[in-house]
């Protein structure tokens, strides 16, 4: 299972990029953190995603001392079976999304890779496909 979450919408905005990319499945589970939630609030939330399944949840969150990452993190005291990554960006999910569809578990280091080597900065010389990826 994958969880996504992060401040404001981050994780249904990166769920829905990913649909378009990837296609839809449903062991992919965004988890906003709004205004309107409690930091208890979402780990309860969190925690109920986590108590549907005895495979290995991997939380996805936005940044690394964020409350999102902090909740998900003190979720690893009481269960052994999440990995928390931070940082996350679409080619991390992507690539997540693919191995476990595959029915493999997610390589923790590629992940890492994926994400890093996915940052770059602008080429002088672009050139785009005439009809995207």
């Amino acid at each position: 299972m994958i969880i996504i979450t992060g401040h404001g919408k981050f994780g249904t905005g990166l769920k829905t990029s990913l649909n378009l990319i990837v296609g839809e499945y449903n062991f992919v589970n965004p988890i906003d953190f709004t205004e309107e939630k409690s930091p208890e609030s979402l780990k309860e939330e969190i925690r109920s995603l986590v108590r549907e399944t005895d495979k290995k949840v991997y939380i996805f969150t936005d940044l690394a001392g964020g409350t999102p990452f902090k909740v998900s993190s003190e979720l690893t005291l009481d269960y052994d079976n999440i990995e928390v990554f931070c940082g996350t960006n679409l080619p991390m999910l992507v690539e997540s999304t693919m191995m476990l569809s595959l029915g493999c578990d997610i390589d923790c280091d590629g992940i890492k890779d994926a994400g890093i080597n996915s940052i770059r900065p602008q080429a002088k010389t672009v050139t785009f496909a005439d009809d995207g990826i």
